[in-house]
C-alpha cells in the first residue's frame, strides 16, 4: 500500500502534468483541439503552443499560473510549519506576482479574480463604479480552487480543516460563496485522497461535502453572489462521469456540453470531479479527460489530477510525462516540496 509521501509526490506530479498538458489546449472546443493538435484524435501528450493560444511562445510542458502559484503557496506554507495563514498566503501571492522567478506566470495567464486581489494588497487605485453592488458575480471564478488543492496536502484526513483552510487561502482573492464554495470541493477532496486506504467513492463525497460546508461557511463573511450551486453540479457531472466511464469521447462531449470546462468556480471545479469519477483507478486517463475538454483546460486538469493522484499516488503516472515536466520546469523541486510537506504534518 502507497505511503504518504507517495500521495503526496503523486498529487504534485499529476497536477502539474495536468495544467502544463492542459495549458496550449487552453479556449479551444473539443473539436478544434482534435483539429488544429491531434490530427482527427484526442490529445495524449504536452503539445508545443500555437499562435492563437494564451501560451504562444512559451515553452512545451511550462506550466502556468495554476501550478506555479500552488506551489509557492505551499512553499510558505511548509515554512511556516504547515500552517495555512492568511499572512502566508498572502505574501506567497505577493512574490509570485513580483518575483523575477515566478512574475512571466502572472504577467501572462494570471485571471480577472486574483489579478485584481493582488491590485488591492498593493494598494492601487481600482475601478470602484460597481462596488455599491450588492452581489458581485464576476469574481465567482475557478482560482479558489486551481490554488486551494494544496492546502488538502497539509490536513491529511481532516477534511473539515482543509475546508477551513481553503477559505483562508482563497478569500484574499476570491471572496464570494460560489468561488469558495469550489475552492474547498477540491481542498477536501485531497484531504481525504490522503488518507491511507481512501476509495474513490470517499473522495468524491469529501469534495460534495466541502463544496456544501464551504459555500455555507463563506456566506457568513464572503461578499454574495448569483450563481448555480458547485455543489449540485458536481453531484450531475459525478453521474456523468460514472455513466460514461468507459467511453472517453462520450464523457468528455457530454461533460462539456452540461457541464463546462469553463472559468466560472461552477463550471470547471465540478467539471474536474466529473472526470475523477470517470477516471477511477487510472490518473493518466482522468487527466486525459479534463485536458481534451478544452475551455479552461489547464485549470479543470490542475484540479482533476491533484485529486486522482493524492488518491492513487504516482505509480500509475506516465514516467515520460514526468521526465518531461522535470526537464521544463528545472525550478520546481517536486521530491524536495513532498518531502517538506511530508515532515510538518507527520
Amino acid at each position: 500500500m502507497m505511503n504518504q509521501y507517495d500521495k503526496v509526490y503523486g498529487c504534485l506530479l499529476a497536477a502539474a502534468i495536468g495544467d502544463a498538458m492542459g495549458c496550449p489546449l487552453e479556449t479551444r472546443t473539443v473539436s478544434l483541439i482534435k483539429r488544429d493538435f491531434g490530427n482527427g484524435e484526442f490529445v495524449y501528450d504536452y503539445m508545443i503552443p500555437l499562435p492563437d493560444s494564451i501560451a504562444y511562445d512559451m515553452p512545451r510542458a511550462y506550466v502556468t499560473d495554476d501550478f506555479s502559484c500552488a506551489y509557492l503557496s505551499g512553499k510558505y506554507f511548509a515554512a511556516d510549519h504547515g500552517r495555512i495563514t492568511r499572512r502566508a498566503a498572502i505574501d506567497a501571492l505577493l512574490e509570485w506576482k513580483n518575483s523575477e522567478d515566478t512574475r512571466i506566470f502572472y504577467e501572462r495567464y494570471c485571471g480577472p479574480s486574483t489579478r485584481r486581489g493582488l491590485e488591492q494588497l498593493e494598494g492601487k487605485k481600482m475601478d470602484t463604479s460597481r462596488d455599491y453592488l450588492l452581489c458581485n458575480n464576476r469574481t465567482a471564478t475557478n482560482g479558489g480552487g486551481m490554488k486551494g488543492w494544496i492546502v488538502g496536502l497539509f490536513d491529511p484526513g481532516n477534511v473539515d480543516k482543509a475546508i477551513d483552510d481553503a477559505l483562508v487561502m482563497c478569500q484574499i482573492t476570491h471572496y464570494n460563496p460560489i468561488a469558495l464554495s469550489g475552492a474547498a470541493a477540491v481542498a477536501a477532496a485531497v484531504a481525504q485522497a490522503m488518507v491511507k486506504g481512501a476509495r474513490l467513492d470517499e473522495v468524491l463525497e469529501a469534495g460534495l461535502y466541502g463544496a456544501g460546508e464551504g459555500y455555507r461557511r463563506a456566506q457568513r463573511f464572503a461578499q454574495p453572489s448569483a450563481g448555480a450551486s458547485v455543489e449540485k453540479r458536481m453531484d450531475l457531472a459525478i453521474q456523468i462521469g460514472l455513466k460514461y466511464a468507459n467511453d472517453f469521447e462520450k464523457c468528455v462531449v457530454e461533460m462539456t456540453d452540461l457541464i463546462v470546462s469553463g472559468l466560472n468556480a461552477n463550471e470547471s471545479i465540478p467539471c474536474a470531479f466529473g472526470y475523477l469519477a470517470a477516471g477511477g483507478a487510472d490518473v493518466m486517463r482522468t487527466i486525459y479527460m479534463a485536458v481534451n475538454s478544452g475551455n479552461d483546460s489547464d485549470t479543470t486538469a490542475i484540479m482533476a489530477g491533484a485529486m486522482a493522484g493524492a488518491l492513487r499516488g504516482s505509480s500509475g503516472i506516465s514516467s515520460n510525462h514526468v521526465e518531461t515536466l522535470k526537464e521544463a520546469n528545472p525550478f520546481i523541486d517536486f521530491e524536495g516540496f513532498a518531502d517538506e510537506i511530508c515532515r510538518v504534518t507527520n
